[in-house]
């Protein structure tokens, strides 16, 4: 027999003062509440119950979705590799884009954190440090990225080492920024954006 997933406790309704029954929390819910906590809290704040109770249900709806801690880590990183390289892929992927038009693109992806979370990246990147496993996927991450960076440099006339040095000093440099903490306005940073976009692509 199909089960159906937990709900939240039924309430009352303020207008009616009749009882409604909220939407059931899915398996969505629980990945959302732990991304949330490991940007805010770290790895370390991961924890069944204290997820449950900031979802405001009990610990035994956890396990109608997933079947321990390690699953709902190892969906989590899986979420990261998906999302947080989604837009980057799309816009070095995009055949419509070509050269600088890509750089100028990604670097406004980075600004404005259209489709990429610099918390969340960061976020994996503290756990990696306790995790072989993350730290592993890290680099794996890491080296795609910079091979599709690597790309548009040859495509904008610089020689294989070049292009792939390049592409390390744009991208170290951008997860530097957010490492560091720097703080900027949006108005600054974009003010500063051409000035970036020529120191590191030499155009």
């Amino acid at each position: 027999m199909t089960r159906s997933p937990p709900t939240r406790p039924a309430g009352r309704s303020r207008r009616s003062g009749t009882s409604s029954r909220p939407a059931p929390l899915g398996r969505d819910a629980w990945l959302r509440i732990a991304r949330e906590t490991l940007i805010r809290e770290g790895i370390r704040g991961i924890e069944i119950g204290k997820l449950a109770r900031k979802l405001r249900v009990t610990r035994g709806g956890f396990y109608w979705f997933f079947d321990g801690r390690q699953r709902l880590l190892d969906e989590l990183l899986a979420d990261w590799e998906r999302t947080n390289s989604a837009a980057f892929k799309a816009i070095l992927e995009d055949p419509g884009l070509q050269g600088m038009a890509q750089m100028e693109r990604l670097a406004r992806m980075f600004v404005d954190e259209a489709g990429f979370s610099p918390a969340y990246d960061s976020a994996v990147r503290d756990w990696a440090r306790v995790s072989r496993k993350v730290a592993s996927t890290v680099r794996r991450v890491d080296e795609q990225r910079i091979a599709l960076l690597a790309k548009t440099f040859s495509g904008m006339g610089h020689a294989d080492g070049e292009a792939f040095v390049r592409a390390r000093i744009f991208y170290f440099h951008q997860v530097g920024y957010y490492a560091m903490d720097v703080r900027e306005s949006r108005e600054q940073r974009l003010r500063l954006l051409p000035l970036y976009i020529k120191a590191l692509t030499g155009r």
